[in-house]
């Protein structure tokens, strides 16, 4: 064993579960779920106003579409990869 708490380490190592304690407030978003950590690499990455695109479209996704139940609650960070729908969407905003 690490050491580690499960809550750090989430269920058997995987990832980490975060509480919304650890999440960023944002103004108008209450469904997207990033640490500050997380907040702060995708800003340096990607810039505050495309970053801030791509929030609300995940936001906006995850209110209306159905298929997104599942993401709901849980930590979003893996949905702003530079490849992913998020970002390409932001880009051509």
């Amino acid at each position: 064993m690490s050491g580690h708490s499960s809550v750090e380490n989430g269920k058997k190592g995987g990832r980490p579960v975060y509480n919304s304690q650890t999440k960023i407030l944002l103004p108008e978003i209450e469904l997207v779920i990033l640490t500050p950590r997380q907040y702060g690499s995708l800003l340096e990455k990607y810039g505050y106003e495309l970053l801030n695109k791509a929030i609300k479209i995940l936001e906006d996704w995850l209110k209306s579409s159905p298929a997104s139940e599942k993401y709901r609650g849980k930590n979003n960070y893996a949905h702003f990869r530079s490849d992913g729908w998020v970002i390409n969407s932001a880009k051509t905003n």
